[in-house]
């Protein structure tokens, strides 16, 4: 209840500050007003059929506002009045909504009298704004369509086309043509019965010729003021009106439409392009109409037209009539239409070619592009004026292609290296206009952006003139100063110098310099997108080093984020082996250290996704080994500890006696070292007959240790050790140096013996089991009895036996 009493409130305010500002003062204050109107939205747009005391209050303070608003659409003594009550109105209509809308059928009625009311232009314009604005809201209520559009929108139609004369205004004109924009596509039924007055207006106004010598000649009844707007506007009225055609029967007229603009095209070309012998011949058209005995004095077009267009004389007055047909050709392509249409692209690429295909010759003599042939009969004022022109024409021409390329999508893919050597060789003639070189731009960067990848290498190569260009336009180079000393020059075979005028001026600095392309709308701009593009879908091997180099500077030097980022992503292949390519990065780096893709470049922190089955289960098998080497150890070590002595004093016990008797056959006696060697499998003699840290082997194998220290390294099984050593000591008996080792069971004291005897070389590669004397305590019993034979691999306790 709150919201809408301060609503209420807002409302009455309003009403008495209306009610109060004299009349010839409101324009003053409606802006104010209309701004406000806006907080009682709620209020306007809700229904206030109740019967509560707040209800019908805000119905008799919306009455007054009503009331007081139609009383000032109604003033005829001040203008000042209908303004305010014109303004309003619309603001009413857009705030209020359904409600106000089904209240709006007296003002629609005033508004379409002060239509035909001597008001001037501003007034009327406002009065057409707020008539098409109802009309197009209420297009979502089919009641209200039937009780207030349907009645009152062929009076407006009427209405305005008489107030499109001669004498209209070129913004009342512009605003006329708007609204029939926005209305014959929401209502074409009632613009049917109005199709050849609208042709009649479009065809004076889409396609003007303010060079043609005609225009002086012409009565003020026929000519009417046409801007670069108004043109606008009325293309697109033209290409809409197909929709009013019977139903069903749409497509056919928006069709016939376009091959009759493309058709009427050619056939202005024809006599503009006289001045030289075309190379094109065209498959889709026959013969050229134009021939050396059917040229007139000047070119001119004073027929009868198809299209309901007005003459023309002059080459300037044809190559503007040419470029306006171009441009209608483009709006055909880019406007929606009411239903589906057959587009036949061959008609338009032909019409392009034909507009590319004739270029300003050169200036030097040996360029390839200088093969025009020229019209004998045409004087050199109109083949000079012919130059001239071309430019804009190529330009509406490439805009053509843009606008088929952005309908068509990746069809144009296939058209992509024709039009590319096209926009190529009218950009090396014609590179000095600005506006080609900003239209090159935009196609090439469309084209690249579709098929950069595809692009060959020789097309690619055909670009480094306007990757050139392009930088230079974004980073224009300095003005090359003239030295002071070259104002004068000395004529040597004379030995007299000739003084030449001097501009003073030349030698002061201009403190600001500005940039030479920028007073060109959207040069810097296409050539910026250009420059990414070509880092982005063009193959890197395919780009030279010269104009790598050349990108990369201009997009660090201009601090072109896009550009920077797409030559680190797409980085030039690398020269040396091993070894990458130079990158941008560092200087990407310090320049945008803040942002977030940046950050994301420098400091990934996603994990790599692989993408493929096959590497996933790879992934996954690694993952697994890990996991398995890692809990191997673990299990190593306790199974080592408790069964691998045990395991070790089974097999040492079934394989001693394959060891003695291999010991027996070359045994001289018995006694310890006998014992030692024939009680010792062989893999336990090595490491004590070569190894150095014999001690400590010892050592950590005393009495006090009944198990076996952990090692890395795992021995393998003694049972396939005595087998290779068996078969080493049959093929090599030769003796080799061995250590006996005896160690006290009462002093644990440890006593070693070298004993060195002659060995074969071949002793060293197959080890063999050794008789070795003895060492201590032969004579002595009592020393014998307290000797315990150490055998490797086996318990020296006595119960073990």
């Amino acid at each position: 209840m709150a919201p809408h009493m301060a609503e209420l409130a807002t409302l009455r305010a309003l009403t008495f500050r209306l009610s109060t500002t004299p009349t010839a003062q409101l324009p003053q204050h409606v802006p104010a007003i209309t701004a406000s109107l806006a907080n009682c939205r709620s209020l306007l747009s809700s229904n206030q059929a109740s019967d509560t005391r707040s209800s019908s209050e805000a119905s008799l303070a919306i009455h007054r506002y009503w009331k007081l608003v139609s009383n000032l659409l109604q003033d005829k003594t001040t203008l000042q009045g209908r303004w305010a009550g014109i303004v309003l109105i619309k603001a009413t209509i857009e705030v209020g909504g359904w409600e106000m809308l089904q209240k709006s059928l007296p003002w629609v009625r005033g508004l379409l009298t002060a239509l035909n009311k001597p008001d001037p232009p501003s007034s009327k314009k406002l009065c057409i704004i707020t008539l098409t604005r109802i009309f197009v809201l209420t297009r979502e209520y089919p009641t209200l369509v039937r009780e207030i559009t349907t009645p009152s929108l062929p009076a407006f139609i009427q209405a305005c086309l008489q107030l499109a004369t001669p004498k209209a205004s070129t913004s009342l004109l512009q605003t006329i043509l708007e609204c029939f924009n926005q209305l014959v596509p929401r209502h074409p039924a009632m613009f049917r019965t109005y199709l050849k007055p609208l042709l009649q207006l479009v065809g004076h106004t889409m396609a003007p010729t303010p060079s043609s010598k005609l225009a002086a000649e012409q009565s003020s009844s026929q000519k009417l003021h046409v801007s670069s707007g108004v043109s606008d506007a009325a293309r697109r009225l033209y290409v809409q009106l197909p929709c009013c055609a019977p139903k069903g029967a749409s497509n056919e007229e928006w069709d016939k439409g376009l091959k009759n603009t493309i058709a009427n095209a050619h056939r202005i070309a024809d006599k503009v392009f006289r001045a030289v012998v075309e190379d094109w011949q065209s498959p889709l058209r026959g013969a050229s109409t134009t021939n050396g005995h059917t040229l007139d004095d000047e070119v001119q077009d004073l027929g009868s037209d198809s299209m309901s267009l007005p003459p023309w004389t002059g080459i300037f007055g044809g190559s503007e009539r040419l470029v306006n047909l171009l441009r209608l050709v483009k709006e055909h392509l880019i406007a929606p239409t009411a239903s589906v249409v057959n587009l036949q692209v061959g008609v338009i690429v032909d019409l392009i070619t034909r507009m590319l295909s004739l270029t300003v010759p050169s200036t030097g003599a040996k360029n390839f592009q200088n093969s025009v042939r020229f019209n004998n009969q045409v004087g050199k004022e109109e083949r000079e004026n012919l130059w001239l022109i071309l430019p804009q024409v190529h330009v509406a021409a490439i805009e053509i292609l843009l606008a088929l390329s952005h309908r068509s999508e990746d069809s144009m893919s296939a058209l992509g290296l024709l039009v590319l050597d096209q926009l190529v060789w009218v950009f090396n003639a014609e590179k000095d206009t600005p506006q080609i070189r900003t239209a090159s731009y935009l196609a090439v960067a469309q084209l690249i952006r579709r098929s950069g990848a595809s692009l060959p290498k020789p097309s690619t190569d055909q670009l480094s003139g306007m990757i050139r260009s392009c930088c230079d336009d974004i980073l224009p180079s300095e003005p090359i100063a003239v030295a002071p000393n070259q104002a004068s020059t000395q004529n040597k075979a004379c030995g007299t110098s000739q003084q030449t005028s001097t501009n003073v001026d030349a030698f002061l600095k201009s403190v600001d310099s500005k940039d030479p392309a920028a007073n060109f709308d959207g040069l810097k701009q296409s050539a910026y997108n250009l420059l990414s593009v070509l880092l982005t879908s063009v193959r890197a091997q395919y780009l030279s080093d010269s104009i790598r180099a050349r990108i990369d500077r201009t997009a660090v030097l201009a601090q072109h984020k896009d550009a920077m980022l797409a030559s680190i992503l797409n980085p030039p292949p690398s020269k040396k082996f091993g070894k990458p390519a130079a990158s941008i990065l560092p200087l990407m780096a310090r320049s945008y250290a803040h942002d977030k893709d940046v950050e994301g470049l420098l400091r990934p922190r996603m994990p790599v996704i692989r993408v493929g089955i096959q590497e996933a289960e790879v992934e996954d098998d690694m993952e697994e080994e890990m996991i398995e080497n890692i809990e191997e150890p673990d299990e190593n070590n306790e199974r080592f500890v408790g069964e691998e002595l045990d395991t070790l004093l089974e097999t040492a016990g079934q394989t001693e006696a394959l060891a003695a008797d291999s010991a027996m056959a070359d045994a001289p006696g018995l006694g310890f070292g006998s014992e030692l060697a024939r009680d010792t499998p062989s893999p336990f003699a090595m490491p004590i007959a070569f190894g150095s840290n014999t001690t400590k082997l010892a050592t950590e194998l005393a009495p006090g240790g009944s198990k076996r220290p952990q090692s890395e390294d795992i021995l393998p099984s003694l049972t396939k050790r005595v087998k290779v050593d068996v078969e080493a000591k049959e093929k090599a008996p030769a003796q080799i140096p061995a250590t006996a080792v005896a160690i006290t069971a009462q002093t644990s004291e440890i006593a070693e013996t070298p004993i060195t005897t002659l060995a074969e070389p071949s002793s060293l590669q197959s080890p063999k089991l050794l008789d070795t004397p003895a060492v201590a305590g032969e004579g002595s019993d009592d020393d014998d009895d307290d000797i315990v034979h150490l055998v490797l691999g086996q318990d020296t306790d006595d119960d073990s036996d």
